[in-house]
């Protein structure tokens, strides 16, 4: 598996959004461990648009899972300023409201104010 590297390896926090250290993630299989990310590591500035590629099971959604925090890295760390966001592929909505209402929803359940 590769490092990735963007940005210099002495950046500070608050010249990054997303730090992503020597991250590795593995899963429970028949046969032993499932090893999906091995020793990632990332660092996104704020502001910064980065884009995942790769082929279906390479571990895109994985790694994105433990930005976002619903998942915990076997190894590494994950350091994320603010509150990061996933938006799911998948039916996600509740379809008996508009795209427009599923996002009030989200906003009012965060507390975000009307205005």
């Amino acid at each position: 598996m590769a490092t990735v590297l963007t940005g210099a390896e002495h950046t500070t926090a608050l010249e990054r959004a997303v730090r992503i250290a020597h991250v590795s993630k593995s899963f429970p299989g028949p046969a032993g461990p499932q090893q999906v990310l091995d020793d990632i590591s990332l660092d996104i500035a704020p502001g910064e648009f980065v884009t995942l590629l790769g082929a279906s099971g390479c571990g895109k959604s994985t790694l994105l899972n433990l930005v976002a925090g619903l998942d915990t890295p076997t190894a590494g760390t994950v350091t994320a300023g603010g509150r990061p966001a996933l938006m799911f592929q998948e039916h996600a909505l509740f379809p008996w409201l508009t795209a427009g209402k599923n996002i009030e929803l989200a906003l009012r359940l965060r507390g975000v104010a009307k205005a």
